[in-house]
Order: C-alpha cells, then structure tokens, then sequence
C-alpha cells in the first residue's frame, strides 16, 4: 500500500513538472538586435535556425527573416556612412544633401527591420505550435481524357 501511495505522489509530481507553460523558443528583442532562447536559455540565432530545420515551413521562415534583417542593416549602414561626414564637416552644401539621403535611408530600413522581426515571430509561432504537420491538402481533380482507346474520366487525388 506504502508503495503505490509513493507511486502515485511520484507521478503527479512529475505531471506538474512536464506541463510547461515555457515556450519551447521564444525572440526578445528590438530594432537593434534580437535575442532568442530555447528553453529559457539563450542561444544564438543560428542555433534557432539548426533547430527548426526538420520543420520546412517554419525554418524557411526564419531564413527568410535573416535576409530581411541583414539587408535592412546593410541600408541602415549606408545611411549611417552619409549621416556620419555631417558631424565632421559642418559646411551646408555637404551637410544637406548627405543628411536627407542618411535619414532618408534609415527610414527605409526600419520597416523592413520590422517586417524581419515579424517573420521571425511567425516562424518561432509556427515551432512552438507545430502546425507544420498537414500544411499540405490533397487536391482531387476530375478529367476528361481523349486517347486512341476512347473517351475517360481521370480522377487525380
């Protein structure tokens, strides 16, 4: 009797531990740099990205977000490098021009900074949830054939 009470306190302990309301991956961050954990610890965005290889849809996802947010920062860059001979050359036929083009582009690099942070939300939504396993639906389609033998219906599931 001693031993299945234990048993039974045993195993609803151990429920308790395996329901986890802890995401599996979770992206914190801003328009500057992003951090991602698994499990509560953090790791590397390219350890996310190892991760999620098995799950097609979410992996493409995530790399689709990578190329998103290096070209948004390979812009922003560029905006920087105009923005920047402002501050050392004051003179207002330099300082104009090479400042609208610096805000210019770093106004264009932040909506695709967000859009990349939005796909990598979906991707990592898309991990945790596991939706990835019937994406596909068969599509049944019904013709009408002509050959040498005569007149048929293909039916294609």
């Amino acid at each position: 009797m001693n031993k299945l009470i234990l048993l039974l306190f045993l195993f609803t302990t151990q429920i308790g531990f395996s329901q986890n309301d802890e995401p599996l991956i979770e992206r914190k961050g801003n328009l500057v740099q992003n951090r991602y954990f698994i499990l509560g610890q953090e790791v590397t965005e390219r350890q996310v990205l190892k991760k999620m290889k098995p799950f097609e849809a979410a992996h493409k996802r995530m790399k689709s977000s990578r190329r998103w947010a290096f070209t948004s920062s390979i812009i922003a860059g560029f905006g920087l490098g105009t923005f920047m001979p402002t501050f050392f050359d004051p003179s207002p036929e330099i300082t104009v021009p090479l400042l609208i083009t610096g805000v210019g582009l770093i106004a264009i690099a932040v909506p695709i900074k967000t859009m990349a942070n939005r796909r990598a939300d979906e991707a990592i939504e898309l991990y945790n949830a596991r939706k990835l396993i019937g994406n596909v639906k068969p599509k049944p389609s019904l013709n009408l054939t002509f050959n040498q033998y005569g007149i048929g219906l293909n039916l294609k599931f």
